[in-house]
Protein backbone atom coordinates (compact mmCIF):
# COMPACT_ATOMS: atom_id res chain seq x y z
CA UNK A 1 0.00 0.00 0.00
CA UNK A 2 1.20 3.15 -1.28
CA UNK A 3 1.65 6.06 0.82
CA UNK A 4 0.88 8.58 -1.87
CA UNK A 5 -3.05 8.22 -0.78
CA UNK A 6 -4.25 6.46 2.33
CA UNK A 7 -5.84 3.36 0.39
CA UNK A 8 -9.43 2.92 2.87
CA UNK A 9 -9.53 -0.90 1.80
CA UNK A 10 -12.48 -3.32 2.49
CA UNK A 11 -10.35 -5.56 5.16
CA UNK A 12 -10.10 -9.42 5.05
CA UNK A 13 -10.40 -9.69 1.17
CA UNK A 14 -8.28 -10.13 -1.80
CA UNK A 15 -7.67 -10.00 -5.61
CA UNK A 16 -10.06 -9.13 -7.70
CA UNK A 17 -12.79 -8.97 -5.19
CA UNK A 18 -10.49 -6.39 -3.18
CA UNK A 19 -10.61 -4.18 -6.59
CA UNK A 20 -14.44 -4.21 -6.45
CA UNK A 21 -14.97 -3.13 -2.78
CA UNK A 22 -12.51 -0.70 -1.76
CA UNK A 23 -12.53 3.11 -1.89
CA UNK A 24 -9.27 5.35 -2.65
CA UNK A 25 -10.15 8.26 -1.54
CA UNK A 26 -12.97 9.63 1.52
CA UNK A 27 -16.07 11.12 0.41
CA UNK A 28 -16.27 14.67 1.67
CA UNK A 29 -15.28 16.93 -1.06
CA UNK A 30 -12.17 19.10 -1.46
CA UNK A 31 -11.36 19.28 2.13
CA UNK A 32 -12.66 18.12 5.35
CA UNK A 33 -13.91 22.02 6.58
CA UNK A 34 -15.36 23.07 3.24
CA UNK A 35 -17.78 20.41 0.94
CA UNK A 36 -17.99 21.62 -2.15
CA UNK A 37 -21.53 20.45 -3.70
CA UNK A 38 -20.63 20.75 -7.10
CA UNK A 39 -21.83 18.35 -10.32
CA UNK A 40 -23.78 14.84 -9.02
CA UNK A 41 -22.71 11.63 -11.50
CA UNK A 42 -24.86 9.44 -9.53
CA UNK A 43 -27.66 9.16 -7.14
CA UNK A 44 -27.82 6.02 -4.87
CA UNK A 45 -31.33 5.62 -2.65
CA UNK A 46 -31.26 9.54 -2.60
CA UNK A 47 -27.30 9.85 -1.97
CA UNK A 48 -25.32 11.78 -4.43
CA UNK A 49 -21.82 11.04 -5.43
CA UNK A 50 -20.27 14.06 -7.12
CA UNK A 51 -18.03 14.76 -9.32
CA UNK A 52 -15.12 15.93 -7.02
CA UNK A 53 -15.36 12.44 -5.44
CA UNK A 54 -14.90 10.51 -8.56
CA UNK A 55 -12.41 12.96 -10.04
CA UNK A 56 -10.68 12.05 -6.37
CA UNK A 57 -10.49 8.73 -7.09
CA UNK A 58 -9.48 8.20 -10.62
CA UNK A 59 -6.83 10.30 -10.44
CA UNK A 60 -4.05 7.98 -8.94
CA UNK A 61 -5.51 5.10 -11.45
CA UNK A 62 -5.49 7.63 -14.55
CA UNK A 63 -1.83 8.86 -13.60
CA UNK A 64 -0.83 5.06 -13.98
CA UNK A 65 -2.80 4.59 -16.86
CA UNK A 66 -0.51 7.34 -18.47
CA UNK A 67 2.19 6.38 -17.07
CA UNK A 68 2.39 2.20 -18.18
CA UNK A 69 -0.23 2.58 -21.25
CA UNK A 70 1.29 2.88 -24.61
CA UNK A 71 0.46 6.31 -26.72
CA UNK A 72 -1.71 5.35 -29.39
CA UNK A 73 -4.28 3.62 -26.39
CA UNK A 74 -3.94 6.92 -24.72
CA UNK A 75 -7.72 8.65 -25.72
CA UNK A 76 -10.40 10.59 -23.93
CA UNK A 77 -12.55 7.31 -24.90
CA UNK A 78 -10.00 5.12 -22.70
CA UNK A 79 -9.95 7.67 -20.10
CA UNK A 80 -13.99 7.74 -19.79
CA UNK A 81 -13.98 4.14 -19.79
CA UNK A 82 -11.88 3.67 -17.00
CA UNK A 83 -13.74 6.19 -15.05
CA UNK A 84 -16.87 4.80 -15.59
CA UNK A 85 -15.30 1.17 -13.98
CA UNK A 86 -14.40 3.85 -11.13
CA UNK A 87 -17.91 5.10 -10.54
CA UNK A 88 -19.46 1.37 -10.65
CA UNK A 89 -17.06 0.72 -8.09
CA UNK A 90 -17.84 3.67 -5.77
CA UNK A 91 -21.65 2.82 -6.73
CA UNK A 92 -21.01 -0.45 -4.78
CA UNK A 93 -19.35 0.89 -2.28
CA UNK A 94 -22.62 3.27 -1.41
CA UNK A 95 -24.72 0.06 -1.34
CA UNK A 96 -22.67 -2.21 0.58
CA UNK A 97 -22.64 0.91 3.13
CA UNK A 98 -25.99 1.66 3.29
CA UNK A 99 -27.17 -2.05 3.47
CA UNK A 100 -24.46 -2.41 6.55
CA UNK A 101 -26.35 0.62 8.18
CA UNK A 102 -29.80 -0.76 7.26
CA UNK A 103 -28.76 -4.19 9.09
CA UNK A 104 -27.84 -2.04 12.29
CA UNK A 105 -24.29 -3.92 12.05
CA UNK A 106 -22.02 -2.37 14.46
CA UNK A 107 -17.97 -2.64 14.83
CA UNK A 108 -16.36 -2.37 18.15
CA UNK A 109 -13.67 -0.10 19.81
CA UNK A 110 -11.19 -2.64 19.34
CA UNK A 111 -11.98 -3.96 16.02
CA UNK A 112 -11.50 0.17 14.99
CA UNK A 113 -8.36 0.31 16.16
CA UNK A 114 -6.89 -2.89 14.57
CA UNK A 115 -8.42 -1.47 11.60
CA UNK A 116 -6.41 1.67 12.10
CA UNK A 117 -3.20 0.29 12.56
CA UNK A 118 -3.78 -1.83 9.47
CA UNK A 119 -3.88 1.01 7.60
CA UNK A 120 -0.53 2.84 9.51
CA UNK A 121 1.43 0.03 8.82
CA UNK A 122 2.88 1.60 5.91
CA UNK A 123 4.31 4.71 7.01
CA UNK A 124 6.54 2.32 9.75
CA UNK A 125 8.68 1.97 6.91
CA UNK A 126 10.31 3.47 4.50
CA UNK A 127 10.78 2.86 0.71
CA UNK A 128 13.08 0.08 0.87
CA UNK A 129 10.66 -1.79 3.48
CA UNK A 130 13.48 -1.09 6.73
CA UNK A 131 11.67 -0.12 9.75
CA UNK A 132 11.46 4.05 10.65
CA UNK A 133 11.25 5.37 13.90
CA UNK A 134 7.99 5.37 15.61
CA UNK A 135 7.53 9.19 16.30
CA UNK A 136 8.59 10.15 12.53
CA UNK A 137 5.97 7.41 11.22
CA UNK A 138 3.14 9.05 13.48
CA UNK A 139 4.13 12.60 11.77
CA UNK A 140 4.14 11.07 8.74
CA UNK A 141 0.50 9.69 9.02
CA UNK A 142 -0.32 13.35 11.01
CA UNK A 143 1.14 15.10 7.68
CA UNK A 144 -0.91 12.93 4.85
CA UNK A 145 -4.24 13.46 7.20
CA UNK A 146 -3.62 16.66 6.54
CA UNK A 147 -2.75 16.75 3.15
CA UNK A 148 -6.48 14.75 2.41
CA UNK A 149 -7.93 17.42 4.53
CA UNK A 150 -9.25 14.86 7.26
CA UNK A 151 -9.12 14.89 10.52
CA UNK A 152 -8.48 12.49 12.69
CA UNK A 153 -12.10 11.14 13.72
CA UNK A 154 -12.98 11.67 10.27
CA UNK A 155 -10.65 9.13 9.12
CA UNK A 156 -11.44 6.89 12.02
CA UNK A 157 -15.26 7.19 10.82
CA UNK A 158 -13.76 6.02 7.35
CA UNK A 159 -11.78 3.23 8.64
CA UNK A 160 -15.19 2.12 11.12
CA UNK A 161 -17.18 2.38 7.44
CA UNK A 162 -15.16 -0.12 5.70
CA UNK A 163 -15.62 -2.60 8.75
CA UNK A 164 -19.41 -2.30 8.63
CA UNK A 165 -18.78 -2.97 5.17
CA UNK A 166 -16.75 -6.38 6.15
CA UNK A 167 -18.75 -7.72 8.26
CA UNK A 168 -21.61 -7.41 6.02
CA UNK A 169 -19.84 -9.58 3.52
CA UNK A 170 -18.79 -12.06 5.94
CA UNK A 171 -22.36 -12.35 7.21
CA UNK A 172 -24.35 -12.42 3.70
CA UNK A 173 -21.58 -13.85 1.22
CA UNK A 174 -18.38 -15.63 3.06
CA UNK A 175 -20.38 -17.09 5.47
CA UNK A 176 -22.25 -19.11 2.45
CA UNK A 177 -18.56 -20.03 0.88
CA UNK A 178 -18.01 -23.97 1.57
CA UNK A 179 -14.55 -25.90 0.96
CA UNK A 180 -13.54 -27.07 -2.51
CA UNK A 181 -13.87 -30.96 -2.03
CA UNK A 182 -10.77 -32.76 -2.95
CA UNK A 183 -12.13 -34.35 -6.22
CA UNK A 184 -12.83 -30.64 -7.32
CA UNK A 185 -9.51 -29.68 -6.81
CA UNK A 186 -7.65 -32.51 -8.37
CA UNK A 187 -10.37 -32.34 -11.18
CA UNK A 188 -8.97 -28.94 -12.28
CA UNK A 189 -5.37 -29.90 -12.23
CA UNK A 190 -5.82 -32.43 -14.72
CA UNK A 191 -7.83 -29.71 -16.81
CA UNK A 192 -5.04 -27.40 -16.31
CA UNK A 193 -2.39 -30.37 -17.06
CA UNK A 194 -3.90 -30.84 -20.53
CA UNK A 195 -4.40 -27.38 -21.18
CA UNK A 196 -0.29 -26.94 -20.50
CA UNK A 197 0.25 -29.62 -23.17
CA UNK A 198 -2.38 -27.35 -25.58
CA UNK A 199 -4.86 -30.51 -25.18
CA UNK A 200 -8.47 -29.74 -25.53
CA UNK A 201 -10.70 -29.97 -22.37
CA UNK A 202 -14.18 -30.19 -21.86
CA UNK A 203 -15.41 -26.98 -20.14
CA UNK A 204 -19.00 -26.04 -18.94
CA UNK A 205 -18.95 -22.40 -20.20
CA UNK A 206 -16.15 -20.05 -21.97
CA UNK A 207 -15.48 -18.14 -19.24
CA UNK A 208 -14.10 -22.09 -17.36
CA UNK A 209 -12.56 -22.71 -20.47
CA UNK A 210 -10.57 -18.78 -20.15
CA UNK A 211 -10.13 -19.58 -16.30
CA UNK A 212 -8.01 -22.86 -17.33
CA UNK A 213 -6.29 -21.25 -20.23
CA UNK A 214 -5.05 -18.41 -17.54
CA UNK A 215 -4.17 -20.81 -15.02
CA UNK A 216 -2.45 -23.13 -17.37
CA UNK A 217 -0.32 -20.08 -18.41
CA UNK A 218 0.09 -18.54 -14.42
CA UNK A 219 1.34 -22.44 -13.59
CA UNK A 220 3.62 -22.96 -16.93
CA UNK A 221 5.52 -19.86 -15.54
CA UNK A 222 5.81 -20.54 -12.55
CA UNK A 223 7.60 -24.15 -13.89
CA UNK A 224 9.14 -22.85 -16.45
CA UNK A 225 12.57 -21.24 -16.59
CA UNK A 226 12.78 -17.81 -15.06
CA UNK A 227 15.24 -15.14 -14.51
CA UNK A 228 15.67 -12.79 -11.70
CA UNK A 229 16.80 -9.73 -12.58
CA UNK A 230 17.96 -6.44 -11.59
CA UNK A 231 16.31 -2.75 -14.14
CA UNK A 232 18.08 0.24 -15.14
CA UNK A 233 15.26 2.65 -16.81
CA UNK A 234 15.74 5.88 -18.33
CA UNK A 235 12.48 7.30 -19.45
CA UNK A 236 12.10 8.49 -23.11
CA UNK A 237 9.29 8.55 -25.39
CA UNK A 238 9.36 7.85 -28.43
CA UNK A 239 7.58 11.00 -29.42
CA UNK A 240 9.87 13.08 -27.90
CA UNK A 241 12.34 14.79 -29.77
CA UNK A 242 15.71 13.86 -31.57
CA UNK A 243 17.79 15.42 -28.63
CA UNK A 244 15.79 14.38 -25.84
CA UNK A 245 16.34 10.54 -26.34
CA UNK A 246 19.78 11.21 -27.48
CA UNK A 247 20.20 13.13 -23.68
CA UNK A 248 18.39 10.05 -22.12
CA UNK A 249 20.58 7.51 -24.54
CA UNK A 250 23.54 9.13 -23.57
CA UNK A 251 22.83 9.21 -19.46
CA UNK A 252 22.44 5.37 -19.26
CA UNK A 253 25.81 4.89 -21.74
CA UNK A 254 27.49 6.83 -19.21
CA UNK A 255 25.87 4.71 -16.28
CA UNK A 256 26.86 1.34 -18.42
CA UNK A 257 29.95 2.40 -18.42
CA UNK A 258 30.27 3.71 -15.06
CA UNK A 259 29.17 -0.54 -13.92
CA UNK A 260 31.88 -2.23 -15.97
CA UNK A 261 34.39 0.32 -14.09
CA UNK A 262 32.98 -1.42 -10.81
CA UNK A 263 30.54 0.42 -9.49
CA UNK A 264 27.54 -1.62 -8.26
CA UNK A 265 24.36 -2.20 -10.32
CA UNK A 266 21.89 -1.94 -7.76
CA UNK A 267 23.09 1.25 -6.33
CA UNK A 268 23.12 2.92 -9.55
CA UNK A 269 19.65 1.87 -10.48
CA UNK A 270 18.29 2.94 -6.88
CA UNK A 271 19.96 6.34 -7.81
CA UNK A 272 19.05 6.85 -11.63
CA UNK A 273 16.13 4.66 -12.62
CA UNK A 274 13.32 6.02 -14.06
CA UNK A 275 11.29 2.88 -13.19
CA UNK A 276 9.61 4.17 -9.15
CA UNK A 277 8.57 0.37 -8.45
CA UNK A 278 11.87 -1.31 -8.71
CA UNK A 279 14.21 1.71 -7.93
CA UNK A 280 13.37 1.53 -4.60
CA UNK A 281 14.90 -2.37 -4.20
CA UNK A 282 18.05 -1.75 -6.37
CA UNK A 283 16.32 -2.35 -9.42
CA UNK A 284 15.16 -5.84 -8.29
CA UNK A 285 12.42 -7.22 -10.50
CA UNK A 286 12.44 -10.60 -8.85
CA UNK A 287 12.01 -13.70 -10.85
CA UNK A 288 10.46 -13.18 -14.07
CA UNK A 289 9.56 -15.34 -17.17
CA UNK A 290 9.55 -15.07 -20.72
CA UNK A 291 6.07 -12.77 -21.78
CA UNK A 292 6.05 -10.99 -17.99
CA UNK A 293 7.48 -8.04 -18.71
CA UNK A 294 5.28 -7.90 -22.18
CA UNK A 295 7.83 -6.40 -24.28
CA UNK A 296 9.54 -8.40 -26.77
CA UNK A 297 12.70 -6.55 -26.99
CA UNK A 298 13.24 -7.03 -23.19
CA UNK A 299 12.64 -10.64 -23.48
CA UNK A 300 15.27 -11.08 -26.07
CA UNK A 301 18.02 -8.93 -24.03
CA UNK A 302 17.83 -11.02 -20.76
CA UNK A 303 16.49 -14.78 -22.16
CA UNK A 304 20.38 -15.07 -23.72
CA UNK A 305 22.24 -13.53 -20.50
CA UNK A 306 24.07 -16.03 -18.16
CA UNK A 307 24.11 -14.95 -14.88
CA UNK A 308 25.84 -12.12 -13.84
CA UNK A 309 26.11 -10.68 -17.32
CA UNK A 310 24.57 -6.75 -18.03
CA UNK A 311 22.53 -6.36 -21.51
CA UNK A 312 23.69 -4.13 -24.18
CA UNK A 313 21.38 -0.93 -23.89
CA UNK A 314 17.83 -2.16 -25.06
CA UNK A 315 15.89 0.73 -26.39
CA UNK A 316 11.53 0.55 -25.77
CA UNK A 317 8.55 2.56 -26.12
CA UNK A 318 9.38 3.89 -22.28
CA UNK A 319 12.83 5.00 -23.13
CA UNK A 320 16.21 3.15 -22.64
CA UNK A 321 16.80 0.15 -20.67
CA UNK A 322 19.21 -1.93 -19.05
CA UNK A 323 18.93 -5.34 -17.17
CA UNK A 324 21.28 -7.50 -15.27
CA UNK A 325 20.70 -11.41 -14.69
CA UNK A 326 20.93 -12.38 -11.06
CA UNK A 327 19.95 -15.86 -10.83
CA UNK A 328 18.36 -18.15 -13.05
CA UNK A 329 15.86 -20.83 -12.50
CA UNK A 330 15.63 -23.46 -14.39
CA UNK A 331 12.28 -25.85 -15.68
CA UNK A 332 10.74 -28.45 -13.52
CA UNK A 333 7.44 -30.62 -13.86
CA UNK A 334 4.45 -29.55 -12.01
CA UNK A 335 2.99 -31.62 -9.34
CA UNK A 336 -0.22 -32.01 -7.58
CA UNK A 337 0.97 -31.73 -4.14
CA UNK A 338 3.03 -28.44 -5.09
CA UNK A 339 -0.41 -26.75 -5.80
CA UNK A 340 -3.22 -28.29 -4.54
CA UNK A 341 -3.32 -25.63 -1.73
CA UNK A 342 -3.27 -23.01 -3.99
CA UNK A 343 -6.17 -24.68 -6.30
CA UNK A 344 -8.43 -25.12 -3.45
CA UNK A 345 -7.95 -21.26 -2.47
CA UNK A 346 -7.92 -20.48 -6.22
CA UNK A 347 -11.72 -22.72 -6.13
CA UNK A 348 -13.00 -21.08 -2.98
CA UNK A 349 -12.16 -17.45 -3.72
CA UNK A 350 -14.33 -18.30 -7.48
CA UNK A 351 -17.05 -19.42 -5.41
CA UNK A 352 -16.80 -16.09 -3.06
CA UNK A 353 -16.63 -13.76 -5.71
CA UNK A 354 -19.36 -14.97 -7.75
CA UNK A 355 -21.42 -14.71 -4.46
CA UNK A 356 -20.17 -11.51 -4.07
CA UNK A 357 -21.21 -10.25 -7.58
CA UNK A 358 -24.56 -12.21 -7.01
CA UNK A 359 -25.22 -10.46 -3.35
CA UNK A 360 -24.46 -6.83 -5.36
CA UNK A 361 -26.24 -7.31 -8.28
CA UNK A 362 -28.96 -7.57 -5.92
CA UNK A 363 -28.57 -4.75 -4.00
CA UNK A 364 -28.18 -3.01 -7.45
CA UNK A 365 -32.07 -4.69 -8.27
CA UNK A 366 -33.48 -2.99 -4.88
CA UNK A 367 -31.86 0.26 -4.96
CA UNK A 368 -32.91 3.54 -7.15
CA UNK A 369 -29.42 4.45 -8.86
CA UNK A 370 -29.21 7.60 -11.34
CA UNK A 371 -26.36 7.61 -13.73
CA UNK A 372 -25.78 10.46 -15.29
CA UNK A 373 -23.61 10.80 -18.45
CA UNK A 374 -20.13 11.60 -17.83
CA UNK A 375 -19.28 13.40 -21.40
Amino acid sequence: MGKCKIIFIVLGLSGAVLQRVWGEAPQVGLNASSKVVGKTVAVINNEPIFLDDLERESFPFIEHYKRTAPEGELTPEKITTLKNKILDRLIEEKLLLQEAKAKKLKVTKPEIEKGIQQFKEPFYADDSGQPIDRKEAENKFQEQLTKEGLTYDQFKARVEEQLEKVKLIDLEVRSKVTAPKDEDTKKLFKKIEKKMKNEPIEASSPEEENDSAQLAKYLQRLTGEQMRVRHILIRSKKADEPAKRAEARKKLENILQRIKNGEDFAFLAEKYSDEPVSKARGGDLGFIAKGDIGIEAMDQAIFKLKEGEISAIVETDFGYHLVKLVERKAPHTLEYEDVSDDLKNYLSQKSFTSKLEKYLKDLRSKASITVHPLN
